[in-house]
């Protein structure tokens, strides 16, 4: 099963990541897919979601904020996984920008942690505290190009 970790940097919306989910449906024609749109009004324009502000790019600032954001994000994953009936073990991330930050902030973090993660156009946060915090291990997969100013 395939939950996008939704919640875009940006003007877009959790709605927008199921343009991917045409791309997944080949390889996961079963597949479930919920996307959240982040719980915050975009902070640097008129329109969109963030998890957490990035007006401030310090690793402490989206540190916190991440850490801020999670139980909403870990909230929204277990209501979908026990709406659906579906084990923590079927159950991929996958985020664009600052959805991909949420997931691999998240996903290391969980009780019982995700099958896989797939970032696209992300950043891992919070590394130095995985060692004492992680509590299962999963494939990652990033997708990045070099040209993104942002991230």
């Amino acid at each position: 099963m395939l939950y996008p970790a939704g919640g875009t940097f940006g003007p877009q919306h959790g709605d927008d990541l199921f343009g991917l989910a045409d791309m997944f449906s080949d390889a996961f024609p079963d597949a479930y897919i919920a996307s959240p749109n982040a719980p915050q009004a975009f902070d640097m324009a008129p329109f969109g979601y963030q998890w957490f502000s990035l007006q401030d790019r310090s690793p402490d600032a989206m540190e916190k904020g991440a850490r801020r954001a999670v139980p909403l994000l870990n909230k929204f994953l277990d209501e979908q996984l026990a709406a659906h009936s579906i084990t923590p073990d079927k159950m991929a991330l996958v985020g664009f920008s600052q959805g991909t930050m949420m997931a691999l902030f998240a996903a290391p973090r969980r009780h019982l942690p995700p099958a896989a993660v797939v970032g696209y156009s992300g950043a891992l946060i919070g590394a130095a505290a995985l060692v004492d915090e992680t509590t299962g291990k999963f494939p990652v997969l990033l997708v990045h190009g070099d040209a993104d100013p942002v991230v």
